[in-house]
């Protein structure tokens, strides 16, 4: 869900073989592949949620009743549900010519380097001809790329904080409705009990270096990157050495927070220190709702917003999800944005699996049929999920640049040095903005 991946030295033999493979299709909107003598279209929805998880034969099922005229082949190209693994075998079908019609994305940043290597197409003819307004029909869209739309949102993944009901009942606290990042510390102080391997910590941040190395980035209005949208260094932001600092109080002083030393030592995961009850409070995304892994809990989950800077602050946070495309070489593109368009609003009801970025979803309805949906709906606090939900406004999250991966992957080598208490933070922060720097310098236009 959440972080950058290294596509590494494949990305750039990608961009040659993509442009390639687009120019033996060429512009081609419909043809004969994948067509039958009846004229039915099939078209083949690459992607990395397996049956399970997709409710794929339901969803197809009830495109295909409305659209007798086209078929669409489910083709999950992993059943682990890893997206990282899910690109390599995309780009290898990519570059040995298999026909692409529909394509999905969990992450912005994905996205827009296979939209660079010529994977993807542009939507704007038919957002056009449909009289398509983009940003009034969906929460959160992706944002142009070089003046062109390339993708729709399906589920929309809200940042907010997943808490132990049943931890914050026993401390006598109640659950957050507005809170800043210094009341979050408190809570997780008074949260924390037990020491050595028994220990319940009040709070738990992951590995992901473009979520929990920039926490309070995040909560900003706009700007929530280590780098600017149009490719300048964001890192003389304060709140980028803020967000260090406050991991840091929380491991290394307070204690209240499990210390990126066991986390990478001992390859701790979210899901299970959270469900496993060893930690308290987890800010995470809202695929949580339903996405427990192999965990049922044994006590009652709640959401609280995502935290703010000052208590003056509005509440923004986070809000991305999947991006769903048609592909460059597809023939059938008026066919797959059709399926497109129709699974971004009523195909993710009927889904049933996440909650959809389309704005005319009721927000209530759709949390009662996820939560009904899991193995144990009694153990979520609705009320507390459908308030976050409600009140989250989303921040300004541009496209990032194609080098925002190398750029976390510098950020990160720095920070970990501090987290783990090998580097103080003046070093980490100068050592961080010159190799950012000269990442930007390398890459300028």
């Amino acid at each position: 869900m959440m972080n950058l991946k290294r596509l590494g030295v494949l990305f750039c033999a990608l961009i040659l073989v993509f442009a390639i493979v687009g120019c033996s299709n060429g512009e081609k909107s419909s043809g004969e592949g994948g067509k039958s003598e009846d004229g039915v279209v099939t078209l083949k929805f690459h992607h990395w949620y397996n049956d399970e998880a997709g409710n794929w034969d339901k969803v197809i099922a009830e495109f295909e009743k409305t659209h007798p005229k086209i078929k669409v082949e489910s083709v999950p190209l992993v059943e682990n549900l890893n997206h990282d693994e899910y690109l390599k075998k995309l780009d290898l079908l990519a570059s040995s010519g298999e026909q692409l019609d529909v394509l999905m994305f969990s992450n912005h940043a994905d996205f827009a380097k296979r939209v660079s290597a010529g994977l993807v197409a542009p939507l704007d003819s038919f957002i056009e001809k449909e009289g398509l307004n983009v940003e009034e029909e969906y929460n959160s869209p992706p944002s142009k790329i070089d003046g062109s739309y390339y993708g729709l949102p399906a589920k929309l993944v809200t940042n907010l904080v997943l808490l132990n009901k049943d931890h914050l009942d026993a401390a006598g606290l109640p659950v957050p409705t507005d809170w800043t990042w210094d009341d979050y510390q408190e809570y997780a102080k008074k949260l924390t009990k037990g020491e050595g391997a028994s220990k319940q910590y009040g709070s738990y941040f992951h590995t992901w270096s473009d979520f929990y190395l920039v926490l309070k980035l995040l909560g900003k209005e706009d700007k929530t990157h280590i780098i600017n949208e149009d490719g300048t260094s964001n890192m003389d932001d304060p709140l980028v050495e803020d967000s260090l600092k406050l991991r840091y109080t929380m491991e290394q002083e307070d204690g209240s927070s499990v210390p990126m030393a066991e986390t990478l030592s001992q390859k701790l995961d979210y899901r299970q220190q959270f469900f496993s009850q060893s930690a308290s409070m987890v800010p995470v995304g809202s695929w949580m709702v339903t996405e427990w892994g192999e965990f049922t809990p044994e006590f009652t989950m709640a959401w609280a917003p995502y935290p703010k800077n000052n208590k003056s602050d509005k509440p923004h946070t986070i809000m991305q999800g999947d991006v769903i495309n048609i592909a460059e070489n597809s023939e059938h593109k008026a066919e797959a944005y059709e399926f497109i368009r129709w699974f971004t609003t009523e195909g993710l009801m009927i889904q049933q699996k996440s909650i959809p970025a389309w704005k005319n979803a009721d927000v209530e309805q759709v949390v009662n049929d996820l939560v009904a949906s899991t193995r144990k709906p009694d153990a979520v606090d609705k009320e507390s999920l459908i308030y976050t939900l409600e009140n989250a406004i989303p921040a300004k999250r541009g496209i990032p640049k194609g080098f925002i991966t190398e750029v976390y992957d510098a950020y990160n080598a720095e920070a970990e040095l501090y987290l783990l208490g090998e580097q103080d933070l003046d070093t980490t922060i100068s050592n961080a903005k010159k190799k950012v720097e000269e990442i930007v310098d390398a890459n300028k236009e």
